[in-house]
């Protein structure tokens, strides 16, 4: 399974990606709203889960969650 972790606390983003690539996860890490928007735009399709800070820098995990939802939904 992918997942894609927006976090942009490194200790807390770090400890995340560790404990689920224990349980053999697949994990892109995003430290930013429009890095993760990028790993979105590229790979959606292939993501099982996403988790999502909600305050990021460049765009909040609430806006990240309003633009796939305004993508997927013409």
């Amino acid at each position: 399974m992918r997942i894609i972790l927006v976090e942009d606390e490194p200790d807390l983003g770090i400890a995340i990606k560790r404990t689920l690539a224990q349980q053999s996860y697949i994990v892109d890490w995003a430290k930013t709203g429009n890095e993760a928007w990028n790993y979105l735009e590229n790979y959606e399709a292939t993501y099982s889960l996403a988790i999502f800070d909600w305050l990021l820098p460049e765009l909040s995990g609430l806006d990240l969650i309003k633009r796939l939802r305004d993508r997927n939904n013409p």
